[in-house]
């Protein structure tokens, strides 16, 4: 948004707050004041100004402080000197309501109530919660609560509902309450993402207020606005500094990756939800930011304040001392007032905005109606006639996909799928509301990725929700993409699908004892039945299914059930104690028949869970949802690669055969590892064989005749064959997958004490049990875990204790047994190895009482982490072949081919090991081989990794002498006069260590074995064959180097390919020593700077200045010419020809200028775009001289960058003193690389 816009914008807000308008004909009817930062010192006028001005209020209020609230470390321990002095500043905030009936005060946590991000943050936090609560009575006030991340509701008046964030929860470095060892209702981002969307989509008539510390957009320091006086203090390294700040981040700035998470998932969410205000504080500034029809408030500076830098999106962007004020009318509308603090301390309205109209007033472009209460409260009723009811009979012609007809290209790539089901006309009931399970009365939209749904309840209080048969499925794309070809295309791809699954599905699992829901096919009528939401679902076709529900006074659960929860809370459950458990054969059957009809869509969200209540603790069951993916085909060129287990592999076809298990799989692969690892291999043959005395071939015969009568002939026969077909093969791929399970095994306690025995049996297996643990430490009762792991089945058994004192027995004597990993967690735990053979690892913190065996391999650390359990943490080994073609000028037209395989490990990030072969061909020559191979973290957080080539190569194409004068002849250029090469073989080794984001060392040896390749005629040849006394000859001989080379790179930029803001400091130096020849050593040192900063001077403007050179080493006579420093248009000397200038040392100075002009919308795909402007300096030396000084280039070009600004495709046009016209096409930009 321009400058010109923003005033217009403010001027929009302002307006309906100076109009003698509905919304100003009533006061409001709470008001809410939002303060935070008062860490540091805190004037005491300032405290007291605002309680005066609380006293004066006759409107009921509320009082939010948005963290760090006393102390830069939060409030200390009793024993600690400060705690009095800091108890005596939360007292100071305390009395700001106190005695006064109409306002309560709330405080949500800052990371300087979390110890300043330190290690004992958690016992800070829960330690300053404990305190404010006992001051004020026990009322619930530090929200949320016990450091869990939230979200926490509190209704603080009719119209109001505040949602607390724990913001530092998400970039907290170290112990924090999460999964598994924690009691917090929320237990991982995802979970915390979905509790957002279920708070907003649940509330109705209150508006939504969302507070945290942390703000999600700010433009502050924290934001990453970094003013002159830091860049100065002092000069260079403050600049440096300041690129950290911006680019990498401390945990409390928001480039860091915790807080990074935290913004794009609360942004995510908001996107699909409008009419929300998420205020917060962190910076010491008064901010408003209106996004995607949200608002964005930074309340931080009642004590001091900060610099902010410009945003032209911002309403109000000022670093005042103050504090701001919502107020809340009951005909909807919200209001703001940002309160300045005097130089007397006096308040003054600094600001006000009507941020959210009552929907009394017409719609307005400029102020948002407000989404939660969309209707006005006095609007007379009943004036209006409602719209008639449309004819209907019982049943209605509807054809479910009109739009997925294809011909020619379309039908060829995407392939005929299931495209004549869903064109095709089907006869389907109406749904009568009136009579259908006694009465249906629907109660909101339901939620769904791609699927648009209606809640309903019957009568007798029993759930129901209506599905659409059709699919939306560009709701997975992010909304810049779903005006685009992307979003074709993710269309085309619904009638992969089958439009009516779900009917042959239920009465399949009618013939077996899994729970499930029972759809039925319906069209919805279109009459006032459907009340609010006739406008949006008349008419749409669907499936109408019960919905899992808990039991009720007058209503038995569903499937008699006590409860039905979803994954997350399930998983609470076990994790909370060891009496709770699920039904694994119950699960195993229901997984077992999603690869008998193909559903590769079984994720975490799409199960519900029964709960059945049983002794002490409870038996889950599994629901299994959502049928869309099953029976899916994948038949068309494109949609045939993507099916490939290395391109997509998440989605599987649905043949007469099974194929592919992993990605049949891939999806359900945490959940079926997590909770089926008590599955024997005889448990899973009975779980095959039960399927197959279910589901027999007249049980499929009439599952199938469930469809429609008209898609029978099309595809119900087929559907039927295979599932005949797929009905015998089941035991066998059962079998299979029971093997790729076995492989590495979780078992999991609980946070209660366990026992876990591990027996090492003499012919190499494993037996394990776990058990309820006496208070002397012995097992106690029946082991509610009993499975002997097979030798040559099983490679790894990891036992996670979680919480809990818990012991490990280990004894037995396999000698070549099955690794076990014991990781104690939280709690004392005691382990005890008595085995005379087999390898036992432990991982816990030091304090772990250890005795130790032959086998033992001692992991104590106090790394953080070390004893975590992480339910998501495995991964498949894959592989993945490249292809494409290449060009450039010197080498012409070529293909290059590759190939990656990756193996997994326990704890290694991305992969254990990758190995990667390449290979490239071209009609100029160059031909290349390449194999490498990388391990993680194979020492510490040190990769190591290795590479051989061999080949002609090609980074090298031209020499025109040593020297910084050199001559170049255009015509002989042409002729490849200068051409120059060199082949052979080369080889290196090296670890690498990767920190503070995208920065690296490596250190390592290398290994070069070359011969050059010249012809007679060139330039080289010519020198060679007949050299004057003048004239500089480098060394082109046979070259057997044997050396070592060491990279430092600190990259602080915001990104590698399309940086705008940050620094880059890059070393190299590299030795070789000669082991034929003279066995002389020489080397070459590189090294430069870069700094990029970008300024919005209407349109965003990046500067970016790199300097940099090389220095060779040695005698100048036995260095060959290809190892000389030189520049040239990939050298940073653009405007020149590569490898234009070559000499023992060289020094450069790059400049750029971008400026990016605007966003284009365009249907293919959105993209920003902009042009540049460069101008570059270089010179080489040799032997101290640069005869000839500085050579210049400069040009300019253009770029697009798609979608967002991550990366851009520039083409550039170069010029200097020997080219006219360079053109160069590139990936980013040349001088960021």
């Amino acid at each position: 948004m321009s400058y010109f816009y923003r005033p217009l914008l403010a001027a929009g807000l302002l307006l309906p707050a100076a109009l003698p308008a509905h919304a100003q004909s009533t006061p409001p009817a709470h008001h809410v004041y939002l303060l935070g930062n008062t860490a540091g010192p805190v004037p005491e006028a300032r405290l007291k100004a605002l309680r005066r001005t609380l006293e004066q209020e006759t409107t009921p209020f509320t009082v939010v402080h948005l963290g760090d609230i006393v102390g830069n470390a939060g409030l200390s321990d009793k024993q600690d000197t400060t705690r009095a002095g800091l108890e005596s500043r939360a007292n100071a905030l305390l009395a700001l309501v106190k005695g006064l009936p109409g306002g309560r005060i709330y405080f949500v946590p800052g990371d300087k109530d979390w110890n300043n991000s330190g290690r004992d943050g958690q016992k800070s936090v829960r330690r300053l919660e404990k305190y404010i609560e006992q001051q004020l009575g026990g009322q619930n006030a530090f929200i949320p609560s016990n450091g869990c991340p939230g979200p926490e509701i509190v209704d603080v008046a009719p119209l109001v509902r505040l949602v607390a964030l724990n913001t530092p929860w998400f970039s907290h470095p170290f112990d924090r309450p999460e999964a598994p060892d924690t009691d917090c209702k929320t237990m991982s981002t995802e979970e915390f993402r979905e509790q957002i969307q279920d708070v907003i989509d649940d509330t109705k008539g209150r508006n939504v207020l969302l507070v945290g510390h942390q703000p999600a957009l700010s433009n502050g320091t924290y934001g990453g606005f970094q003013p002159l006086k830091r860049h100065l203090s002092p000069p260079v390294f403050g600049t440096i500094n300041a690129a950290y700040r911006q680019n990498v981040g401390t945990p409390r700035d928001m480039a860091s990756p915790g807080y990074q998470e935290f913004k794009k998932t609360l942004l995510s969410t908001l996107k699909e939800h409008p009419g929300v205000i998420y205020a917060a504080a962190h910076d010491f500034s008064l901010q408003l930011t209106p996004f995607e029809k949200n608002y964005h408030l930074v309340s931080g500076s009642f004590a001091h304040t900060e610099p902010v830098g410009s945003n032209a999106r911002s309403l109000y962007n000022e670093a005042d001392a103050g504090y701001t004020r919502l107020d809340y009318y009951p005909d909807g509308t919200v209001k703001t007032v940002m309160l300045r603090f005097e130089s007397n301390d006096a308040v003054k309205e600094a600001f006000a905005a009507t941020l959210f109209q009552s929907a009394c007033l017409p719609a307005s472009q400029d102020v948002p109606t407000n989404a939660f209460l969309p209707d006005c409260p006095a609007a007379p009723r009943g004036v209006a006639a409602p719209k008639p009811d449309a004819p209907s009979g019982p049943t209605a012609t509807v054809t479910p996909g009109p739009q997925y007809r294809a011909h020619g290209l379309q039908k060829t790539m995407v392939g005929p799928v299931y495209r004549t089901s869903w064109t095709q006309p089907v006869a389907v009931p109406v749904l009568d509301l009136n009579t259908e399970k006694g009465g249906l009365r629907p109660t909101g939209r339901g939620g769904g990725r791609q699927t648009t749904s209606l809640k309903m309840v019957a009568a007798d209080s029993s759930e129901y929700t209506f599905r659409s048969v059709d699919k939306d499925v560009t709701k997975i794309l992010p909304p810049e993409l779903r005006g685009s070809v992307a979003a074709d295309i993710l269309r085309d791809i619904t009638p992969t699908a089958h439009p009516y699954s779900a009917l042959v599905i239920s009465p399949l699992l009618d013939r077996t004892d899994i729970l499930h829901a029972r759809p039925r096919l319906f069209v919805l009528p279109d009459n006032q039945q459907l009340g609010p939401y006739r406008e949006r679902y008349a008419g749409l076709l669907g499936t109408l299914e019960d919905d899992p529900w808990d039991r009720k006074d007058n209503l038995a659960g569903f499937g008699g059930a006590d409860n039905v929860r979803r994954s997350f809370s399930m998983f609470r459950q076990l994790y909370k104690d060891h009496d709770n458990r699920v039904d694994a054969r119950q699960l195993g059957r229901a997984r077992a028949f999603d690869m008998l009809v193909a559903d590769f869509g079984k994720h975490e969200d799409n199960w519900k869970w029964a709960e059945y209540k049983e002794g002490k603790g409870s038996v889950f069951q599994p629901i299994p949802r959502d049928r869309d993916q099953s029976f899916t085909l994948w038949n068309g060129a494109l949609t045939w690669i993507a099916n490939r287990e290395w391109a997509v592999p998440s989605i599987e076809d649905f043949q007469l055969k099974f194929n592919d298990l992993e990605s049949l799989n891939w999806p359900a692969r945490h959940l079926d590892r997590a909770l089926l690892q008590s599955l024997t291999r005889e448990d899973w043959k009975q779980i095959g064989q039960y399927l197959q005395r279910r589901i027999t071939p007249t049980a499929i015969d009439s599952a199938t005749a469930q469809l429609p009568k008209e898609i029978q002939g099309i595809s119900g026969q087929d559907i039927n064959r295979k599932l005949k077909s797929r009905i015998q093969e089941l035991p066998q791929a059962i079998d299979e997958y029971y093997l790729m399970l076995a492989r590495d095994v979780d078992v999991v306690g609980s946070n209660k004490a366990e026992v876990f025995t591990v027996q090492r049996l003499p012919d190499g297996n494993v037996r394990v049990q776990v058990s309820k643990k006496n208070d002397d430490g012995a097992a106690k009762g029946q082991p509610f875990f009993d499975r002997t792991f097979v030798k040559g089945e099983t490679r790894d058994i990891r036992l996670y204790g979680l919480d809990g004192k818990d012991v490990f027995n280990v004894s037995g004597e396999g000698k070549n047994s099955i690794r076990v990993r014991i990781i104690g967690g939280e709690g004392g735990d005691v382990v005890a190895d008595n085995a005379t053979g087999g390898r036992t690892e432990v991982y816990d913190v030091p304090n772990t009482e250890l005795k130790a065996g032959p086998g033992t391999a001692d992991r104590r650390a106090t790394t953080l982490g070390i004893n975590r359990y992480d339910r998501d943490a495995f991964e498949y080994d894959g592989y993945a072949p490249r292809g494409g073609l290449i060009y450039n000028q010197n080498d012409g037209f070529g293909l290059a081919a590759g190939f990656d395989w990756v193996k997994q490990g326990f704890r290694k990030p991305d992969y254990r090991v990758r190995y990667g072969i390449d290979a490239q061909y071209t009609t100029g020559g160059n031909r290349q081989l390449t194999g490498n191979v990388r391990w993680r973290y194979l020492i510490g957080k040190w990769d190591f990794g290795a590479r051989a080539t061999y080949g002609n190569f090609f980074p090298f194409y031209n020499f025109f002498g040593l020297g910084n004068n050199t001559g170049k002849n255009d015509d002989l250029y042409d002729d490849r006069f200068y051409r120059a090469r060199y082949r052979g073989y080369q080889t290196e080794a090296f670890f690498e260590r990767a920190f503070r984001g995208k920065s690296l060392v490596r250190i390592g040896p290398v290994y070069e074995q070359y011969q050059s390749d010249f012809s007679a005629g060139s330039y080289i040849g010519q020198l060679k064959a007949q050299p004057t006394p003048s004239d500089l000859v480098p060394n082109t001989d046979f070259q057997r180097l044997l050396g070592g080379k060491a990279v430092v790179d600190l990259d602080f930029r915001d990104r590698k390919l399309f940086a705008r803001k940050g620094v880059r400091l890059y070393g190299e130096h590299t030795t070789w020593h000669q082991l034929n020849q003279q066995q002389r050593t020489f080397g070459l040192t590189e090294a430069f700077a870069e700094y990029l900063a970008t300024a919005r001077l209407g349109i965003p403007v990046t500067l970016a200045v790199k300097g940099g050179g090389g220095k060779n080493y040695g005698p100048d006579d036995e260095i060959p010419f290809y190892k000389f420093t030189q520049l040239g248009q990939r050298q940073s000397l653009r405007g020149y020809v590569r490898n234009r200038f070559t000499g023992d040392a060289s020094l450069y100075l790059n400049t750029e200028l971008r400026l990016s002009l605007g966003y284009a919308n365009t249907s293919i795909l959105p993209f920003y775009y902009g042009v540049f402007g460069f101008y570059d300096q270089g010179q080489v030396y040799y032997k101290g001289d640069a005869p000839g000084g500085w050579h210049r280039g400069y040009g300019g070009g253009f770029y697009i960058a798609p979608v967002y600004e991550t990366f851009a495709l520039s083409v550039s046009v170069q010029h200097s003193v020997e080219e006219a016209a360079l053109i160069q096409f590139g990936l980013g930009f040349r001088i960021d690389q």
